[in-house]
């Protein structure tokens, strides 16, 4: 049965009922009609911006199809509460990528389902349903609806258009627009306000819902944001959703992000001959090795091997963001537990982040994988350092990839079927070795001060990951928690203060989107600059939450890239 399409939610009826008409729920439907707005007289001018406004948009329709970006939809349900603003009970996550066209639809990249698993015996339904009132969303095909005005009929046959004012958004000057169906409106058009850049007239914002869903569905409301990523190219990053029923039986926030677009992008033709060969300095023309490698050494390498195939794989698939500033700092708090524990006889350690916001973490033979939810939510230096030395143990103690995969022909294996091929989880023995011994280096770093602090974050995780288990549940390695017991470094929690959610002066824990920012374009991801906000209430806390998206957004500007030789030196 289907239960959910193209960003459309539907009550789950099982047959049973479909035959009882007084059974049917009738929240989220909206069964009148769209209300007539008269039209004012355009100017001459603003008929001109109008045709090209719509002209751009079907262009831009067009445009998409040559692009298949890397998606991810994570949804949080809530309650409300009087003091905590809404608080999350539920959450599903999609992660894949979507595929525009005739068969347009998302790909997932998870071996598991991704909603939750919907009621099917009538009977159940019947027991449960003050419970199925609660709708569950789909999560596949959720981001494609809300990418467009409307896909086959954005005219002035089917739309009027309002001018509403001239505002910034960013750096961007744009013209905000309503826009209204005309009446018989189709299925699914789109209901609310447009923005539109002052240059070539692009849409860069679309806030509203669709009207008219079919029979037994109701759309949901959505905020999507398009970016400048290349000249004259404006191409959607991110979705924010929101929506409560009237009956409050329905609430739910979600966030959808879109990344990896040069994945698709046309290549020139002289790409590769433009590569320069010559480098600024001395060009190293033989191998460092001057005899043969050790035992030791031939070991080692297979790993390094091993753990380069891994990389460069997951990087080809966008899921882990190519090397940048944010490696750097991460780095920074390695070095610091490396020095302060004298492990000099490990090689250099490096640092990635994987592009998804479960709060996951893992190593593979000298490298550190971050995901970008966990960075996010971390409140200080000093949890991020948990983080770290908890798998700078797992290198120190020998703890190594499998060197099966130094033969490359085992990742040479789709995108969708890439995670549930990768399974980098750890056994219990190991995750307790390297609790101690983690426990231990930050016991001789320059933490050792501020654990009290990185405590009380896992103890907000140990409070959030029951309500949340998508959030906390890991795609490669090992997760944080595991129901509501914390089984990351759980030896801290001991000395941490009191959790205590009402407090403004405790922040425990950040909300998602709090500090990275992911270039969509190719998944580049740096440090996001924003100020520090003082607080009005508790509410404003949202640990572990999902919050609106809303982007800082400026013309295309190209960057000078490194060439290729000078990288390699």
């Amino acid at each position: 049965m289907r239960f959910f399409h193209l960003g459309r939610a539907t009550w789950l009826l099982p047959l049973l009922v479909l035959a009882t008409p007084t059974l049917l729920p009738l929240e989220g439907r909206d069964h009148s009609k769209v209300p007539t707005v008269e039209e004012q007289p355009e100017s001459p001018e603003m008929a001109g911006i109008i045709n090209h406004i719509i002209a751009g948009e079907n262009l831009y329709n067009v445009k998409l199809m040559e692009f298949s970006p890397r998606v991810e939809t994570y949804v949080q349900y809530y309650e409300p509460d009087s003091e905590l603003g809404d608080v999350a009970k539920n959450d599903a996550i999609f992660l894949g990528r979507l595929r525009f066209g005739k068969n347009e639809k998302e790909v997932s990249f998870l071996p598991g389902p991704t909603s939750p698993t919907p009621i099917s015996s009538s009977l159940e339904w019947l027991r449960h349903r003050p419970q199925m009132l609660k709708t569950q969303l789909h999560l596949e095909d959720f981001a494609l609806e809300s990418l467009t005005v409307d896909e086959h009929n954005f005219n002035r046959q089917h739309y009027t258009f309002e001018a509403i004012r001239w505002e910034y958004l960013s750096d961007v000057r744009c013209l905000a627009i309503d826009v209204h169906p005309r009446e018989p409106a189709g299925v699914g058009a789109f209901k609310g306000r447009i923005w539109v850049e002052d240059h070539d007239y692009a849409i860069v914002r679309m806030n509203g819902t669709r009207v008219h869903p079919p029979r037994w569905s109701f759309y949901t409301h959505f905020d999507c944001w398009r970016e400048n990523l290349q000249p004259d190219l404006w191409l959607p990053v991110c979705v924010y959703s929101q929506e409560s029923d009237p009956g409050k039986h329905f609430r739910y926030k979600s966030e959808t992000r879109l990344w990896g677009y040069d994945l698709t992008a046309r290549r020139q033709q002289q790409e590769w001959t433009n590569i320069q060969v010559d480098a600024p300095g001395p060009i190293r023309d033989r191998s460092e090795h001057t005899a043969d490698m050790s035992p030791v050494e031939s070991q080692r390498q297979l790993s390094i091997e091993a753990e380069n195939n891994v990389l460069d794989r997951l990087e080809r698939a966008r899921l882990i963001a190519p090397p940048g500033p944010v490696d750097r700092v991460l780095e920074t708090v390695v070095n610091n537990l490396k020095a302060t524990n004298q492990l000099d006889n490990l090689p250099p350690i490096q640092c990635r982040v994987m592009l998804d916001s479960s709060l996951e973490s893992f190593s593979l033979a000298y490298t550190i994988v971050l995901s970008q939810g966990l960075i996010d939510v971390l409140p200080d230096e000093a949890s991020l350092a948990v983080i770290l030395a908890h798998e700078l143990a797992h290198i120190a103690l020998g703890h190594k990839v499998d060197t099966m995969f130094a033969f490359n022909d085992r990742l040479e294996i789709s995108d969708e079927k890439l995670l549930a091929n990768l399974d980098l989880t750890r056994s219990q023995k190991e995750e307790e070795a390297a609790d101690a011994k983690g426990i231990e280096f930050l016991k001789n770093s320059p933490y050792k001060d501020n654990l009290g602090q990185a405590g009380l974050f896992l103890r907000a995780a140990i409070d959030a990951a029951p309500r949340v288990p998508h959030m906390f549940g890991a795609h490669m390695g090992n997760g944080l928690t595991e129901g509501n017991k914390l089984i990351r470094m759980s030896a801290l929690t001991s000395a941490a203060p009191e959790l205590k959610p009402r407090n403004l002066d405790q922040i425990a824990a950040l909300p998602l989107g709090s500090r990275l920012q992911v270039n969509a374009w190719d998944g580049a991801v740096t440090f996001a600059d924003r100020k520090a906000v003082p607080l009005a209430d508790a509410g404003e806390k949202m640990p572990f939450r999902v919050t609106a998206m809303i982007p800082y957004l400026r013309v295309y500007a190209p960057t000078l890239k490194a060439d290729v030789s000078a990288r390699n030196q």
